[in-house]
């Protein structure tokens, strides 16, 4: 069999194998006393998908498929074979029904909606009898189709009679027979991969498995069962599925509601602005020394009114959400930000102050050596950098940089959140950790450790697709509650300041906001996208690649946000290929063409591509 139809059997084998995972960890289907066993198969089915997604064999049959990598992959000595043997292992656990009732405890029932006593067909009653009439296949037939093929073929048509059945568990110790074997398919499947290839998989497991969970006590149960499974330490996925234990657990204390966080965990703390001297009014952030705790804290701001610049309700109520979110402990290693003390409410300029600690190693730096040398704690944002660093970084740096902010992103969305606001002004880089011998005033940035802020904008992320019906109503009633605070936030990420003062004349200098996605900008009664994120994210890795700011180019060579994004794609992205490489070139341009739509399948396409974005990423080294 030639290569390009080797790797189309390999293709509808997988997608295949996905079906089967699907029938056993879809929650719905899933009898009350096998959800259990339906978590763990749908971490199962994540490696899987993982597998996939890196060799960009896409789910949706609506997408076209690319088998360029694919077909690369295959051409690896025992890989050929391998791979197809894995996915056939997993076929037949899931297609063979009397190994499944006697072995694994699982059993299919046919069933029809609304129909209490169906007409069985005669497939799928031999089928459920054990009696598979394509294992016997005429003469004729085993000499017109391929060996591979007919086994495709096979597996796809008992696939499908298997989809119209409900499942139920015989035994629930039985059924951990399953999970094992089919962990051991994965794990073999998964060893035929290069270990670059391993890593990236083992670190895009979460969000291949957490977005579409949304109940804390379904992502606890989640974390548990990750857990366990992380206990094989032969496995390559292991690092994987710690992942996803994390992460789990970091989204399950996220969606916590808030009367069981208040009554279990503490989250953010109402601070007393007393207690905290700040260095400076102005701005959209500061430092402060915290009279309580002896240390310089970092502290930004957010406001609460709204468009009738009157104190709104539901912006503050935002803003606790906000400081409950970033308060939360235990963050995943790849989330860049820093660590929430609470909030203080500043009513003499209408706002909130979001209060951080600095990094561990500034914190421990006397206070009084802070007064003299304040300079060491104020931090520099990416713009600083850009406009003040004579030479160009290293690229291998700022590749560095570029996969950690990515990654950040990517965790942001992964746990139920948007930025809004992703800038080179919010990327911002502390003093460094300095040897010893290194004196405090010596302190430089370390260009190595970004920290992603500015959350002023930043919001849950609502995955509920809008109904015509939604948009009708709030065309009629345009004074809702959910109406303003959408408004008060368009108002606000529509337009950048040009300095960092913060009175009334600079609200009459406005610009348009560049980094913001020209479609949001276009229509702002849209609903923000992940893919917006990517976009601002994209231009802000335009700018490391470059090492220019955007924002000194003369604004009359682009009429609007299209106009610009055009000027971007045509004048300035072609520049990486020569700088940066052909992979980190196109990694931007495909950030700054990723399509929006409002339709509810779109995040769940954008968090996949935006990983597929991060893994080409790793592969950028210097």
């Amino acid at each position: 069999m030639d290569p390009a139809s080797f790797s189309f059997a390999v293709i509808g084998m997988f997608l295949t194998c996905c079906k089967g995972y699907n029938i056993l960890s879809d929650a719905y289907r899933a009898p009350s006393d096998a959800q259990d066993a339906a978590r763990r198969v749908r971490i199962e089915g994540a490696v899987l998908a993982g597998w996939g997604e890196h060799f960009e064999i896409r789910q949706d049959l609506k997408e076209q498929q690319k088998d360029e990598k694919l077909r690369i992959y295959l051409m690896r000595g025992q890989t050929l074979h391998g791979v197809f043997d894995a996915l056939c292992a997993i076929s037949e656990t899931f297609t063979d029904t009397r190994r499944l009732d006697m072995k694994y405890g699982v059993i299919f029932d046919y069933h029809r909606k609304g129909d209490r006593s169906p007409r069985i067909s005669r497939d799928v009653q031999d089928l459920l009898d054990g009696r598979d009439r394509s294992r016997s296949p005429s003469p004729g037939e085993l000499r017109r189709v391929d060996k591979m093929e007919r086994k495709l073929r096979n597996y796809k048509t008992k696939m499908s009679l298997l989809e119209k059945c409900r499942w139920s568990l015989r035994g629930k110790d039985r059924v951990h027979n399953l999970i094992r074997d089919l962990r051991r398919y994965n794990d073999d499947l998964i060893r035929l991969c290069s270990w670059e290839a391993q890593s990236q998989i083992n670190r895009g497991l979460p969000t291949l498995t957490l977005p579409h969970s949304k109940n804390f006590l379904d992502l606890h149960l989640m974390a548990d069962a990750a857990e366990e499974a992380a206990q094989d330490k032969a496995s390559p996925m292991v690092e994987g599925r710690r992942r996803i234990a994390e992460m789990a657990r970091f989204k399950a204390r996220v969606m916590t509601p808030f009367k069981v966080s208040n009554r279990f965990q503490a989250r953010w703390r109402l601070l007393d602005q007393k207690d905290y001297v700040l260095l400076s009014t102005s701005g959209p952030s500061t430092l402060a020394a915290s009279l309580r705790g002896q240390e310089l804290v970092f502290v930004e701001w957010k406001s609460y009114l709204g468009n009738n610049h009157r104190a709104d309700k539901l912006a503050e109520e935002q803003i606790h959400k906000l400081g409950d979110f970033l308060s939360v402990p235990h963050r995943p290693r790849d989330f860049r930000t820093l660590d929430c003390i609470g909030l203080f409410k500043d009513k003499s300029q209408d706002r909130y102050g979001v209060v951080y600690h600095l990094p561990d190693h500034l914190r421990n730096i006397p206070e009084s050596t802070g007064s003299e040398n304040r300079r060491i704690f104020k931090p520099s944002s990416l713009t600083d950098l850009i406009d003040n660093v004579d030479e160009v970084l290293d690229l291998g740096i700022r590749f560095n940089i570029a996969k950690k902010l990515m990654y950040s992103v990517i965790v942001l969305h992964t746990c139920g959140w948007q930025h809004k606001n992703i800038r080179p002004d919010n990327i911002l880089f502390f003093s460094a950790r300095p040897a010893a011998s290194e004196k405090v005033k010596d302190y430089r940035k370390d260009i190595g450790r970004p920290f992603i802020m500015g959350y002023g904008l930043s919001r849950p992320d609502d995955i509920v697709a809008e109904q015509p019906e939604v948009h009708r109503q709030q065309r009629e009633h345009p004074e809702t509650p959910s109406r303003r605070l959408e408004q008060f936030e368009l108002r606000k990420a529509r337009v950048s300041r040009t300095d960092d003062g913060g009175s009334d004349d600079d609200d009459k200098k406005v610009s348009l906001n560049i980094y913001q996605h020209p479609d949001k900008i276009a229509n702002p009664s849209r609903r923000f996208r992940h893919s917006f994120d990517i976009y601002s994210l994209g231009l802000v890795l335009l700018e490391i690649g470059l090492w220019q700011n955007l924002q000194k180019f003369d604004p009359g060579l682009w009429k609007d946000a299209y106009g610009f994004q055009k000027f971007v794609l045509t004048r300035l992205v072609p520049d990486l290929w020569g700088q940066c490489g052909s992979i980190y070139g196109g990694v931007v341009k495909e950030c700054l063409t990723m399509k929006s739509n409002d339709l509810e399948l779109a995040d769940e396409r954008h968090r996949r591509l935006a990983w597929s974005i991060a893994e080409r990423l790793d592969m950028c080294v210097a």
